[in-house]
């Protein structure tokens, strides 16, 4: 009988399992590691982060095929971006410019191969406004952003996940039968977990407009696999139970690898800037971010008697994706694709392989000897969270479960904003956020994973389960509260978004100059600036609430000003 009651045990909640099915004849896991590599400067070495040519980490995905490509088999992975947060269908034109964590332009040339050898179509996403050109002014038609960060001047770029605010709002978008299709989901990160309701901005009265929003986990079908960008430095293992009803034959597991702001002499497409955004925000995003085109490695594969203990990888690129996304061609490798670390084939690194260094390596392995009639699902898995002092993340301490007494074979670790008092639905889980790769150890052993780019002074949910032959372990769920940030990081100004009705606008970027300018040459400036940020956040709120308020704010600090910038808009 399928039980999906939630117990409490040790502070924790925990899922009771449905029925695990039994295995059937032969099982086997096929295994798959490479390693990314980064943009590198010239004469460097090591993964230093440069904002004029910034490395937000690669997107991939996975999955498994037929030899010749012509069949789809089954998608093994695909990171957050896309699996996820819907950058493949999302609002705004596909050259909209870029950046961290970044949250409007539909590109549909992250991952064309796969999203095309996929074949499902969804309706497109598009601004609640109409404004598909327009990187900001979309206050209006926008609601609270739990994971992306407002556009960006390049200063304000100090690496790949700090935002500068967490008071910005992004339009979520309408969808749009009318036009062409779009192979790729949109974002799945939207959840209603009873939580207070909207406070709509008084300038904005549309600024809690959710559009369809509540539709799109719904209709996204891949955050089941989804997973988080593997970091550099060291190899990404995953691995694929083998279904025992897929046939004997030849396959090919396929890694398709794309990254922004890779270009290159052969590719480089201009993005697109519209005439308000010239006039007002002509610093914010980055431009160049769409490049060279994904690249896809191959490595063939034979199912059948002897299959198991084989090995098989490839050290070259089988080609190369379509830039524009709209095909899911794959081109023939040439001299219009880099090699360079980080850039083009490089994005993966040469690494030691079971035949020699290899970009990608599979192996097929016989499952571990667990008796599923008998023995347990891993058993459920014991963590702690542990919010960190900068106030954006968290450390998880996980303790190794096992199966049968044997190791299990991988964990699904999961995030979502909630409440301090609202139900979890376990129904949900599959469609949070993926926190990054517990590694397998031996049972009872601590491993950490630290998962950052969280918001501040914000309750979480976190769930663990762990995998193993026989099934998945029932999840396991805790709840934190991440610290208050340390506001003199924070570029945002408080009081000033409060008084204005947004943290993007030309009057709070000649305050950010003004101040970045007087900091620089006082320190009774910074101990001002000091003091503001950490007494700024109450005063904001209570600023929000009164028009008379907002004005007599906004009215002092353009007095400020060494020069007035354009009338209140």
């Amino acid at each position: 009988m399928k039980r999906t009651a939630l117990a409490i045990l040790g502070g924790a909640w925990l899922l009771a399992p449905h029925p695990r099915a039994v295995a059937a004849g032969a099982c086997n896991v096929l295994s798959y590691r490479f390693q990314p590599d980064c943009f590198q400067t010239s004469g460097g070495s090591g993964c230093l982060f440069d904002k004029n040519h910034p490395d937000f980490g690669p997107q991939i995905a996975v999955w498994v095929g037929s030899a010749d490509g012509s069949q789809f088999v089954d998608t093994l992975m695909a990171t957050n971006a896309v699996a996820i947060h819907g950058i493949g269908n999302r609002p705004g034109t596909w050259n909209l410019r870029s950046g961290p964590r970044f949250p409007y332009g539909r590109r549909s040339m992250a991952l064309p191969i796969w999203a095309h050898a996929r074949g499902v179509l969804y309706d497109p996403v598009a601004m609640n406004d109409g404004l598909e050109d327009e990187l900001t002014d979309h206050e209006n038609n926008s609601s609270p952003e739990p994971y992306f960060c407002r556009p960006m001047l390049i200063d304000e770029v100090v690496d790949a996940i700090t935002c500068p605010s967490g008071q910005f709002r992004s339009a979520k978008g309408l969808l749009d039968p009318s036009v062409p299709q779009s192979y790729y989901p949109p974002r799945a990160d939207l959840f209603d977990f009873g939580g207070p309701p909207c406070m709509a901005l008084i300038r904005y009265p549309g600024s809690c407009d959710a559009g369809d929003s509540a539709q799109y986990a719904a209709l996204n079908d891949v955050d089941t696999v989804a997973a988080a960008t593997p970091p550099y430095g060291a190899p990404y293992s995953g691995s694929w139970i083998i279904p025992g009803d897929l046939a004997d034959g030849d396959y090919a597991l396929n890694v398709e690898v794309a990254k922004e702001f890779d270009t290159n002499a052969s590719n480089q497409h201009p993005c697109e800037v519209s005439a308000r955004d010239q006039q007002y925000f002509a610093g914010y995003g980055q431009d160049g971010n769409v490049g060279q085109p994904s690249v896809l490695f191959r490595v063939p594969f034979t199912l059948g008697p002897g299959s198991s203990g084989t090995t098989a990888s490839t050290s070259a690129m089988a080609g190369y994706g379509d830039w524009t996304g709209t095909t899911g061609d794959l081109l023939a490798p040439d001299a219009t694709i880099s090699g360079d670390p980080g850039s083009g084939e490089g994005r993966l690194l040469l690494i030691d392989g079971p035949n020699g260094p290899a970009r990608v390596s599979v192996s097929i392995a016989a499952c571990p000897s667990v008796d599923c009639t008998t023995d347990p699902l891993p058993l459920p898995v014991s963590f702690m969270a542990t919010p960190t002092t900068t106030g954006t993340g968290v450390r998880l301490t996980v303790l190794q479960s096992s199966e049968g007494g044997q190791p299990v074979l991988g964990y699904e670790a999961r995030y979502a904003i909630t409440s301090s008092v609202s139900v979890i639905d376990p129904a949900s889980f599959p469609a949070w956020t993926p926190a990054g790769t517990v590694a397998v150890g031996p049972p009872g052993s601590p491993t950490t994973l630290d998962l950052d780019g969280l918001a501040p002074l914000t309750y979480y949910a976190v769930g663990i389960r762990a995998t193993g032959v026989c099934g998945a372990s029932p999840i396991t769920f805790q709840r934190f509260h991440t610290l208050a940030r340390k506001y003199t990081q924070l570029s945002g100004c408080f009081i000033a978004t409060a008084a204005f009705g947004s943290d993007l606008g030309p009057e709070l970027e000649s305050l950010r100059t003004f101040r970045d300018a007087a900091t620089t040459r006082s320190g009774i400036a910074r101990s001002a600036v000091d003091l503001y940020y950490r007494s700024s956040p109450p005063l904001a709120a209570a600023i929000r609430q009164s028009e008379l308020a907002r004005a007599l704010v906004r009215t002092s600090l353009r007095a400020m000003l060494p020069f007035s910038g354009p009338g209140d808009r």
